[in-house]
C-alpha cells in the first residue's frame, strides 16, 4: 500500500464482509441515510442526498472581512460578520476543500480537509497552515493530520466557530496562497428539551492492539440512565460526517445502518467491516436518538497505519487490518449537565504513535454549546 495510504479492507477465509454504521449528523434536516450493521441493528429508511460539505477548488489571495455596519440585525443587535473570498486557483495541489459540519453553528468546532486531485503523495506534498476569518478575529491552525495514498489530506480544526461568515485559506509554508473557502455560522436550531438531563459520552475508547479481534472490528454501545442502569430498547443514531462522499462509500455492500437499537440490558454490539469513503478517512458520529445527547466523534474507517508491508498497525496477523479499529461508546444520562459536547476518542489504540492523530475534533479544545 502506498504511504499513509487510504485503509482498504480484506475479507478473511471463514468470515463475512459485515459493515456499519453511518448517517448524516444533524446539521438542519437534511440527513443522507444507507446502512446496516449487523447483530442487533435496526434499520432506518434508505434515501439519497447528494454530498454535503465541499467547497469547489476556488480559493483565493486575498480576502476581506467586515462586520458591516450598514445595519442592524434582529432585536437591534450588529449584523453578523461577512467576508469574501479570491481563488489562487490551488497551482501545487488541485486541491478540494471539504467542511464537517457543512453548516456550522456557534461553538462548533469546524473539520477542514483539503484534499489533493493530483497524485501529490505525503512524501512531495508542501506543508500547509490554515488562516481563519471569522467574526471573533483571525487565526492560524496548523495541520492535525496529514495522511493520503494516491492524494494527500490535510486536517485542520477550527475551533469554537462564531456566527456570520467564517473565511478559510490554506498557505503553503504558511506563505503562498493555495486554496480558499467560505461557510456561513448560522444560529442553532433548538433541540430536544432536557427535561430528563442529558445524555453525556463517559466512554470513547479506540480499542488497543491486546484488545483488538482477529479480522474485522466490533462496536459496542451501552446507553445508561442516571444511576449506570442500562436502558432497554434506546436506540443511538449512527451518523458520518458532512465532509463524506456518499457516492463513494465501498466496503459496505450498500448497507451502513442509521441506526442501532439496544437490547435488553441497554447494550448492542455489532461486528463488521469498516467500509471506506473519499475525502479522507470515514468518520462516523453516534448520539442517543431524540434526546439531548452528546456526540461521540472519531470513529473512524483507519488510521494511517506505519508499517505499509504489511498493511497491519498491530504488528499480528488479521488484526488491525489497513488501520482499522473497534470502538467502545457509553453514554450516560446526567440529570445536572446543561451543554452538550462532541466527545473525541481516547486514542489508545495510538499507544504506539510519536504524536497521535486528530480528526474531527480539535485537539487542546472541546466543541461544547449550551442544551436548548
Amino acid at each position: 500500500m502506498p504511504s499513509g495510504g487510504l485503509c482498504h479492507c480484506h475479507s478473511s477465509p471463514g468470515k463475512t464482509k459485515n459493515s456499519i454504521l453511518g448517517r448524516r449528523p444533524g446539521s438542519g434536516g437534511q440527513v443522507e441515510r444507507r446502512k446496516n450493521w449487523v447483530a442487533t441493528a435496526s434499520f432506518g429508511p434508505l434515501a439519497k442526498c447528494p454530498p454535503l460539505g465541499v467547497a469547489e477548488s476556488t480559493a483565493f489571495s486575498a480576502r476581506h472581512g467586515s462586520a458591516s455596519t450598514s445595519g442592524t440585525g434582529g432585536n437591534g443587535a450588529a449584523p453578523p460578520f461577512t467576508c469574501e473570498t479570491d481563488s489562487p486557483g490551488s497551482p501545487q495541489l488541485a486541491a478540494q476543500m471539504h467542511f464537517d459540519p457543512a453548516e456550522p453553528h456557534p461553538g462548533d468546532t469546524l473539520t477542514v480537509i483539503v484534499r489533493s486531485t493530483n497524485g501529490t503523495s505525503p512524501g512531495d506534498s508542501p506543508a500547509l497552515v490554515l488562516e481563519a476569518e471569522g467574526a471573533a478575529g483571525t487565526t492560524t491552525e496548523p495541520v492535525t493530520m496529514r495522511a493520503g495514498g494516491g492524494d494527500t489530506l490535510y486536517y485542520f480544526a477550527v475551533p469554537n466557530v462564531a456566527l456570520g461568515d467564517l473565511c478559510l485559506l490554506a498557505l503553503v509554508d504558511g506563505t503562498t496562497p493555495e486554496i480558499a473557502g467560505k461557510v456561513t455560522v448560522t444560529e442553532r436550531p433548538a433541540g430536544p428539551p432536557v427535561a430528563n438531563g442529558i445524555y453525556k459520552v463517559i466512554t470513547n475508547h479506540q480499542w488497543t492492539c491486546s484488545e483488538q479481534p482477529t479480522y474485522g472490528n466490533e462496536i459496542h454501545v451501552s446507553v445508561q440512565d442516571e444511576k449506570g442502569k442500562g436502558v432497554a430498547g434506546a436506540v443511538v443514531d449512527v451518523d458520518y460526517a458532512d465532509s463524506t462522499d456518499p457516492g463513494s462509500i465501498y466496503n459496505d455492500e450498500g448497507n451502513i445502518p442509521d441506526t442501532v437499537q439496544m437490547d435488553g440490558s441497554g447494550n448492542f454490539v455489532g461486528y463488521n467491516y469498516w467500509p471506506i469513503s473519499d475525502h479522507g478517512f470515514m468518520v462516523f458520529k453516534l448520539s442517543v436518538q431524540g434526546e439531548p445527547s452528546d456526540i461521540a466523534t472519531e470513529l473512524t474507517t483507519g488510521w494511517w497505519e506505519t508499517n505499509d508491508e504489511n498493511g497491519n498497525y498491530c504488528g499480528e496477523y488479521g488484526k488491525n487490518v489497513w488501520g482499522h479499529w473497534s470502538h467502545t461508546v457509553v453514554f450516560q444520562r446526567n440529570l445536572a449537565a446543561t451543554e452538550i459536547c462532541e466527545v473525541d476518542t481516547d486514542h489508545a489504540g495510538q499507544q504506539s504513535c510519536a504524536i497521535p492523530g486528530h480528526l474531527h475534533h480539535h485537539p487542546q479544545h472541546q466543541a461544547c454549546w449550551a442544551a436548548q
